[in-house]
């Protein structure tokens, strides 16, 4: 059996050891070791933010394994699971395939682009929410014969289902960016993402990307870590012949 304890902030790790972000250092992990800490991850965030019914408002305990809460109230007994959020995150490239669309939110450090990403909206299809979050963000029109699905990665932050697409649009169209979703957004060519693709480290994290940067002025981009679906479907594009 493996096991995942949630901590609060006054817990002290013992000696030699330290707490680490999930978010950044999971896909530093081997695959194995990764989806435990996604799966450790999200069940946490759920059991903390479900503690009451959503049918009668009593309190619910844990059962199976922490695999299910069910409420306390004996006329009621309701039980829930985890929820998942389905996202699309995309790659969009020109259409002969020579530049890609990375964009950079407030959140990320200096030059950190990576895919354009989005909730799908109810009563929308996958391939329907990569047209829309594009042209959102970006202004970017995709076409939607060329939305091709690649793959797809647990996101508990908070309770994501990452489904990772492919797609192609015209990229002599002038970018429209939402200031709400990102800072800057921008068509990058392959050799500039392959230099990216040379860095090591979690330069998702800020002090990581500032000595890259530090290290390396000539960069003109960072590209998320290996481990996680944005840079899988970089990766697939620039292996492409």
């Amino acid at each position: 059996p493996v096991f995942a304890i949630d901590v609060d902030d006054s817990f002290s790790p013992p000696a030699e050891t330290y707490f680490s972000n999930t978010r950044t250092n999971a896909p530093l992990l081997t695959e194995h070791h990764n989806e435990l800490a996604l799966y450790a991850t999200a069940m946490s965030t759920w059991q903390k933010s479900h503690s009451f019914c959503s049918n009668c408002g009593s309190p619910q305990v844990p059962i199976e394994g922490g695999t299910c809460l069910e409420c306390i109230n004996p006329g009621c007994g309701a039980k829930s699971w985890p929820r998942q959020d389905p996202s699309i995150i995309v790659l969009i490239t020109n259409r002969d395939g020579t530049k890609a669309l990375l964009a950079r939110s407030a959140r990320h450090p200096q030059k950190m682009h990576t895919c354009l990403a989005g909730f799908v909206e109810a009563g929308e299809t996958f391939e329907k929410a990569v047209l829309r979050e594009a042209w959102e963000e970006t202004g970017a029109r995709v076409d939607l014969s060329s939305v091709t699905y690649l793959s797809s990665q647990p996101w508990p932050f908070p309770r994501s289902s990452m489904i990772g697409f492919r797609a192609r649009a015209n990229d002599e169209l002038p970018l429209n960016i939402d200031p709400n979703e990102i800072v800057e957004a921008s068509w990058f060519d392959k050799d500039v993402v392959a230099a990216a693709a040379e860095v090591p480290g979690p330069v998702m994290q800020h002090e990581v990307a500032e000595q890259a940067l530090k290290k390396d002025p000539s960069l003109k981009l960072l590209i998320p870590p290996k481990g996680v679906l944005a840079r899988s479907l970089i990766d697939n594009w620039l292996n492409d012949v």
